[in-house]
């Protein structure tokens, strides 16, 4: 066991967690104890996960138990640890791909007016514009997001992945260790931005870098100020929940929608037009409104 920086927290190292679960009479423990409605015996689980021999049974329960199996006065059930362990395999993260062909999507491209379609890959499902191939998104998603789902539902899935990645990054979540997210904006012509910032034609991006397993999530200025309340009430206003629409259903989400009026200090403003009506919101290098104000 080692100890994290947090005198509260123990936990196991990768290896040893690794090696306790390294094994499919384990993670059969797991999943039917995860399944059970209450808690069970020895001679139960040892039925349900249809192990023959007792000793090699309570060998691989006994090696759980502690870290992801609980063992009461009643028996035993699954703890909180080996609960998220089921739920990650389940999930597809880990043993599933995406397989279909690509379909449309309601919207159309920012840059072109082109046509949209959700296109599966590997691993993630990318939105594309069919026309002048310009790529909106292109998230990792787990393949368990689709099951029992018709491939047209794709957009939605991605809209719905995004928003929970959106919001993870908003309280400085990980979602994939539930680490902490250290955030860090790059304007595309800061001296240590990343070079492929430097003209993709973005103004600066948000860059969210897990402290613990090093996951990256990136977001344009733009994206990552969806989230703010005076920018979701003005939407609202116009009778756009940003709770529901799709991001590439906003008309002003263009790549270059943004001007730097101000670097000392940093002043980036976005305006953004609904209805006819546009409404310049000025940030400051924390993402928070520092001044709007509507055209004349």
């Amino acid at each position: 066991m080692e100890r994290d920086d947090d005198p509260t927290v123990t936990r196991l190292t990768p290896d040893e967690a690794f090696g306790l679960l390294g094994d499919e009479t384990r993670f059969a423990i797991l999943r039917a104890l995860n399944g059970a409605d209450e808690s069970l015996s020895f001679s139960e689980l040892r039925t349900r996960v249809g192990a023959d021999d007792p000793g090699g049974f309570n060998y691989h329960l006994g090696k759980l138990t502690g870290q992801f199996v609980r063992k009461t006065e009643a028996g035993y059930d699954v703890s909180p640890p080996g609960e998220r362990v089921v739920g990650a395999i389940l999930s597809g993260g880990y043993t599933a791909e995406f397989s279909a062909d690509s379909v449309p999507v309601d919207g159309n491209c920012l840059h072109c007016g082109g046509r949209l379609e959700a296109i599966f890959r590997d691993h993630g499902i990318t939105i594309d514009c069919s026309d002048c191939e310009w790529m909106f998104t292109n998230p990792e998603i787990p393949a368990g997001l689709m099951d029992g789902m018709d491939a047209a539902a794709a957009p939605n899935v991605v809209a719905r992945w995004l928003r929970t990645v959106d919001e993870a990054a908003e309280v400085g979540m990980c979602t994939n260790c539930h680490g902490r997210l250290d955030s860090t904006l790059y304007l595309s012509d800061d001296d240590d931005a990343p070079d492929w910032l430097e003209g993709s034609g973005l103004v600066g991006m948000e860059f969210c870098e897990c402290t613990r397993c090093g996951h990256v999530y990136n977001r344009s200025v733009q994206l990552a100020v969806l989230s703010h309340p005076l920018v979701a009430a003005f939407h609202y206003e116009h009778g756009i929940d940003l709770r529901e629409t799709p991001r590439w259903e906003l008309p002003w989400l263009e790549a270059d929608n943004a001007t730097v009026e101000s670097t000392d200090p940093l002043r980036i403003a976005v305006p953004m037009t609904l209805d006819g009506e546009t409404r310049t919101f000025v940030f400051d290098r924390g993402l928070d409104v520092v001044d709007r104000y509507d055209a004349e």
